[in-house]
């Protein structure tokens, strides 16, 4: 059986009023006291299963949780008795045929033994909410999460749509984000289980995942699928930023994911069924705020280094990070956030009604980005700033446009094709991240003058990658084509 499910954080001076607003509810109130088990070198973590034994309702009933995308959730379920387990059975759910793909991994985790990781114990608020013809849960969830003798509280609320559909789900949420300021949170308590059990500041940062579309795939049956994989490569991150649990990584995968998402919004946006123009804008505004303490970030893993090495005065870059990550945190918390992921998710479960096979229609489009991009390559040493920052935009969108439809061609042109394009997409990168530390710089002169070393250092690497852009365009323009040739 299969579970939407969207859980929300509470600002702290906000969990009062919402307690008492739950409460006019008359909610149903339960006790909940969960185990989750794993192997010593948690295996089932690995494969992001989780399986947990939890008394509700005075039974004991054991759950398998697999993840079918960062909002829906594959659940075994079985009912154990009212007796405290003391063993583990799972041959009804490797049987059951609907999950033996997904349950695959587990086999082989069943090797080592099965050992209890932490503990749960919750006092749950719910009620149903019934909104058109849906049915809506709402679980307030109150207590603390155990492990190695230590303790974390909890203070979410969850909304699981138990009949109807996502539309009802989404609508049913607003008013909560509205008048509470609640934040998404994809991170489920068996993470924050984890993280406490292992002792960990934050939850592991999430990578894109691989699209596998079959070659005869429509424009409808793709384009879902396509949002959904940034969605899943996206929400993790930005909970964990939101949640002041992020580090660097986090920061950078949550800019590559909404590059992808971009560009996928952007590549696309003539086959959607509605306009996404209002989207791109603010995750564009999204991107530029984390584009700070990314840069910063990248700056100072490979440009600091290379100061040092040329005996720079400066070896430090100036402002604050820690004023920067908070200000981060405060932004992916804003309701407008909130509510943009709402209207992503929506969209990535709305049923498309171009029927044409979206092959035909994206060997036009790559076609179009590829010969775009070869016209720059006698012509970039020329270009203004800011048609160079706009090529090395195109190279990035062309990139991530090709890895959402890549399965429909054959690999090893596709991956021959993605090899010569990767160290343009460097140079080009290298190259922003120059420009960007001048300005930087550049605005630390008054109160730093010994700083003009490095700006003269600057000015002489960007001219030595400016050449080296130009070979790569060259090189770049000769490749083979993976895809119908058109002629513009």
């Amino acid at each position: 059986m299969s579970e939407i499910e969207l859980k929300f954080q509470i600002p702290a001076s906000k969990l009062k009023a919402l307690r008492l607003a739950l409460g006019r509810k008359q909610p149903t109130i339960i006790s909940l006291h969960a185990k989750y088990f794993d192997t010593a070198d948690h295996c089932l973590q690995q494969h992001h299963i989780t399986l947990r034994q939890r008394f509700e309702n005075d039974i004991w009933i054991q759950t398998l949780k697999v993840p079918k995308n960062t909002i829906e959730r594959l659940e075994l379920e079985t009912k154990l008795g009212t007796q405290e387990p003391t063993t583990i059975d799972l041959q009804r759910s490797l049987q059951h045929q609907k999950f033996q793909k997904k349950l695959a991994p587990l086999l082989q985790c069943l090797k080592d033994p099965l050992q209890i990781q932490f503990e749960t114990q919750i006092k749950r608020q719910l009620y149903v909410q019934k909104l058109e013809d849906s049915e809506i849960e709402v679980a307030f969830d109150q207590g603390k999460v155990m492990a190695n003798q230590q303790s974390l509280s909890i203070n979410e609320i969850e909304f699981e749509l138990k009949q109807g559909n996502i539309h009802d789900l989404l609508a049913s949420i607003q008013p909560w984000i509205e008048k509470y300021q609640i934040w998404l949170d994809s991170n489920s308590k068996a993470t924050k289980g984890q993280m406490l059990q292992q002792s960990l500041e934050t939850v592991p940062a999430q990578y894109q995942t691989k699209l596998r579309l079959n070659s005869n795939v429509s424009v409808a049956q793709a384009l879902p699928k396509i949002v959904s994989n940034c969605l899943d490569h996206l929400l993790p991150n930005v909970s964990a930023i939101a949640n002041q649990q992020s580090n660097a990584l986090h920061i950078h995968q949550a800019r590559v994911a909404i590059r992808r998402l971009r560009s996928a919004l952007k590549t696309f946006e003539s086959l959607f069924d509605c306009e996404t123009q209002v989207w791109q804008i603010q995750l564009a505004e999204l991107f530029k705020h984390l584009g700070g303490a990314r840069d910063r970030d990248a700056l100072t893993e490979s440009l600091i280094p290379q100061l040092i090495q040329a005996g720079s005065p400066i070896t430090a870059l100036p402002m604050n990070q820690t004023q920067i990550n908070q200000e981060i945190s405060k932004i992916f918390r804003a309701p407008e956030t909130t509510k943009l992921w709402l209207k992503l998710i929506e969209f990535s479960h709305l049923a498309q009604t171009n029927k044409k096979k979206l092959k035909s229609q994206m060997d036009k489009k790559i076609n179009k980005m590829h010969l775009k991009i070869c016209r720059s390559k006698d012509l970039f040493e020329q270009m203004p700033a800011e048609e160079k920052h706009q090529l090395r935009k195109r190279v990035k969108r062309l990139r991530y446009s090709i890895e959402f439809i890549a399965t429909l061609y054959p690999k090893k042109v596709v991956k021959q094709y993605l090899k010569a394009l990767k160290p343009l997409q460097d140079s080009l990168g290298r190259f922003n991240d120059l420009s960007v530390a001048d300005t930087l710089f550049k605005n630390d002169l008054k109160q730093h003058p010994e700083t003009w070393f490095v700006v003269g250092w600057i000015a002489a690497e960007q001219a030595y990658i400016e050449q080296k852009i130009q070979q790569d365009l060259a090189v770049f323009s000769q490749v083979p084509y993976f895809w119908a040739c058109y002629t513009t």
